[in-house]
């Protein structure tokens, strides 16, 4: 049976999330998808079918195929933005707002934007940063570009930023949140941390874009990420390049799709604090408040500060003890289960750091003034 459309993939990088959205679309609507560009990275000059759906980049001979084609074609991303297709992107002010919103309820008051290019999605995320961090009273401070646009190329020098980037990345007042237009940004800015002798996140806290699992799990750090919904954002551009090609005019607006919120690891999993012993003891006490056995003294080991010391300081940073930190570590931990796992009372116990489901329910009562099956009901109706 022949296929009702065939579909260049001009996608010479292309991602998981962008195929899957694509594959979803096609197998509905039945439809062919040449994919010869995603292994060999060549222009198929010659090629002829029903429509093309493209990741344009930077490459002149991609722009003038697409273009030349004769075919209708969506972008997906506003990456090369000045080149005149119908496109469907990721609502970048949003991602720049939200990941403001996550710094600023951790309570960091220093900012920085560290960028890709300068086009218009570094732009618009930078521009989404800034602006709700404004309406807050701070400011935000820009780290060198990684890549020029010249003359529709990109430009790099390697070596010489890496020496600007350390450079600015020690200057920066801690703890210091930054947030980078994407992943490999974000592992890049990491690795420069440690190269001028930083830790993530006590003094540098780093937020990517893209929740790319292959650099957010890789990253000298677990990296936090905000979720930019590119599953959707190709399935949208397979339906309008499919009303294209069933005679639809082009929108007049670029259509946006929203992000999906942040999914926060190590990178920024941490309480913004002066005190830089402090910052190792909360990152010390969130990797290990499953433990039962986690004492003070396990925390202060991790610090280069005595015990006295750290339950010292600990307070004027936190406004409760280090032991009151773990027991609320642990029970942040209990509710996260509640609401979102079927596991029993038995089970997060023994995930949280709790001696017994008694232990549990006892400091779980005196804290709520409720038992956790009556917080998981309610956490359920809520979600419902």
């Amino acid at each position: 049976m022949k296929s009702k459309r065939k579909v260049l993939l001009a996608l010479t990088i292309p991602k998981q999330s962008f195929i899957r959205g694509i594959v979803r679309y096609a197998r509905e609507h039945d439809w062919h998808l040449v994919t010869d560009m995603m292994y060999t990275a060549r222009v198929p000059l010659g090629w002829s079918g029903d429509g093309i759906l493209t990741i344009l980049g930077y490459r002149k001979e991609l722009v003038d195929f697409v273009l030349g084609a004769g075919v209708p074609a969506v972008a997906i991303t506003q990456v090369n933005a000045n080149v005149a297709l119908p496109r469907v992107e990721g609502d970048n002010v949003r991602i720049g707002q939200i990941a403001a919103e996550h710094f600023l309820e951790r309570g960091y008051r220093h900012f920085a934007w560290a960028p890709f290019v300068n086009d218009v999605m570094d732009l618009d995320r930078h521009s989404g940063f800034s602006k709700t961090l404004s309406r807050h009273g701070f400011s935000c401070q820009t780290l060198t570009l990684a890549y020029h646009l010249v003359g529709g190329q990109l430009v790099d020098d390697w070596t010489g930023r890496r020496h600007r980037l350390i450079g600015e990345l020690k200057k920066l007042p801690h703890p210091c949140g930054v947030f980078c237009y994407n992943d490999f940004i974000a592992a890049d800015i990491m690795d420069a941390c440690r190269d001028a002798n930083l830790l993530v996140p006590e003094q540098i806290a780093v937020l990517g874009v893209d929740n790319d699992p292959d650099v957010c799990d890789c990253a000298p750090v677990p990296l936090s990420s905000v979720i930019h919904d590119l599953e959707r954002m190709a399935y949208e551009s397979a339906a309008l390049l499919d009303r294209l090609m069933n005679g639809h005019r082009p929108p007049k607006h670029v259509l946006r799709v929203k992000p999906k919120g942040i999914v926060t690891r190590v990178s920024t999993d941490i309480r913004a604090v002066e005190d830089v012993n402090v910052a190792i003891a909360l990152r010390f006490i969130s990797e290990h408040y499953h433990n039962p056995l986690l004492s003070v003294s396990d925390v202060a080991a991790a610090t280069s500060l005595s015990r006295r010391q750290l339950e010292r300081a600990f307070p004027r940073q936190m406004n409760c003890s280090v032991h009151e930190h773990i027991v609320n570590a642990r029970l942040h931990q209990v509710k996260k289960r509640l609401a979102e796992t079927d596991d029993t009372v038995a089970t997060i116990a023994q995930q949280t750091g709790f001696a017994n489901p008694t232990h549990l329910f006892r400091i779980f009562r005196a804290h709520f003034r409720t038992s956790p099956k009556h917080y998981r009901r309610c956490a359920r109706k809520l979600e419902n």
